[in-house]
């Protein structure tokens, strides 16, 4: 009897049922299938928004790097000063139309949620030389090198220049001109640095190498005239030194000249009376010429 009751006993008890459980007893937390979903309070937490380049000027592009989402997916603003700019391409700006100490920043809307990017501001850009050339172009005895320069900042600074000649790889002045006398094989080079006033801009170097300079026809017109025979001296020198060479590139029929001492002569005919013209060259041996050009009158 005892027996039996304690049997019924045991099967009076109803047996659990495995779809009867609770979610807090079958799961242990309450909440396992939000585990993935961040509080709502944590969502600026997943994004952020940085610009680079940081030290951005007017001629940058800048860029959006985002963690977190997809520009594309967000609603992007770029702000200038606070207020918004347009831009083409939503996840980069062309610094091009601000202006030195701008200040910009970009926000994304993600979600609803307005994501605030870091702010840089437009710093100084270098100046830049355009154009730069040495003059002449052909060098002539007498001429001095100088240069032609050309400058500008986008900003609108006003910009300045410094010169640092060189001849022979030793110093040769710091102004425009060359201060230094030039002769056949000189080799001479200059940089030029721009400024404005806050940075330096990238400098230029020009080479130039003094080939040779050519004769220099000292202007004489006296000339001797007898009755019979005329004379005329020519006079020039060279830069270089060099040993010069005389000679007639037109003349009238039967005038000669010294083609080391540059005397012309020429018995005149007694029956000349009028204009001769005259070509005379002078040449050094290393392809320098000059010409002088006269005209002989006879009355």
């Amino acid at each position: 009897f005892i027996l039996l009751l304690l049997l019924f006993s045991c099967s009076s008890e109803k047996p659990a049922e495995v779809g009867s459980q609770k979610p807090s007893e079958a799961g242990g937390g309450g909440r396992g299938s939000d585990l993935s979903r961040p509080p709502a309070s944590s969502v600026n937490a997943l994004y952020s928004l940085q610009i680079v380049p940081v030290n951005a000027t007017r001629n940058s592009t800048i860029y959006l790097v985002a963690q977190g989402f997809k520009p594309s997916d967000a609603k992007i603003e770029w702000l200038v000063n606070d207020k918004i700019t347009g831009s083409p391409a939503i996840s980069q700006l062309n610094t091009s139309k601000t202006k030195k100490g701008d200040k910009v920043q970009a926000k994304a809307i993600i979600q609803g949620k307005e994501v605030l990017s870091n702010t840089i501001q437009i710093k100084n850009s270098p100046p830049v030389i355009s154009k730069v050339k040495i003059l002449p172009e052909v060098f002539k005895p007498g001429d001095t090198l100088s240069l032609e320069v050309s400058m500008s900042d986008i900003d609108g600074d006003g910009v300045t220049a410094s010169y640092e000649w060189t001849k022979n790889g030793e110093p040769a002045g710091n102004s425009k001109r060359i201060e230094a006398p030039l002769r056949r094989g000189d080799r001479v080079s200059v940089k030029i640095t721009p400024f404005d006033g806050e940075a330096y801009g990238r400098p230029v170097f020009l080479d130039r190498e003094i080939i040779n300079l050519p004769p220099m026809i000292i202007e004489d017109k006296k000339f001797n005239f007898d009755g019979k025979i005329y004379t005329y001296q020519i006079k020039a020198t060279d830069p270089d030194g060099d040993t010069l060479t005389y000679s007639l590139k037109s003349a009238p029929s039967g005038m000669t000249i010294d083609s080391s001492k540059g005397m012309i002569k020429w018995n005149v005919p007694p029956e000349f009376k009028g204009k001769a013209p005259i070509t005379i060259s002078v040449t050094d041996g290393h392809g320098g010429e000059s010409l002088q050009n006269l005209t002989l009158e006879i009355r």
